[in-house]
């Protein structure tokens, strides 16, 4: 396994997640399906391929959860939503 693509799959989701964080709630719903149309395409052609047995096919679960966490933190990162006891 290659730890840099690691490294960039988590940098990539990330600013990703910051983006869909950033725009609005419409947006960025679109915006967040967008990686998850990605990863089902990666999976269709890993298995259209069979490579799903082989030793990147094996990676692919440890992509996906550095892949969410990535995700979800740049998401929270950046979230404009307002909380607290003086929000009314």
């Amino acid at each position: 396994m290659d730890i840099m693509l690691f490294v960039a799959v988590g940098v990539a989701l990330l600013l990703w997640g910051a983006l869909v964080g950033r725009v609005g709630r419409k947006l960025g719903t679109l915006l967040a399906i967008v990686p998850v149309l990605v990863w089902f395409g990666v999976l269709a052609w890993f298995g259209s391929s069979g490579n799903l047995d082989s030793p990147a096919g094996d990676a692919l679960p440890v992509y996906l959860v550095i892949g969410l966490l990535a995700f979800t933190i740049g998401v929270n990162l950046t979230d404009r939503s307002v909380s607290g006891s003086g929000a009314e």
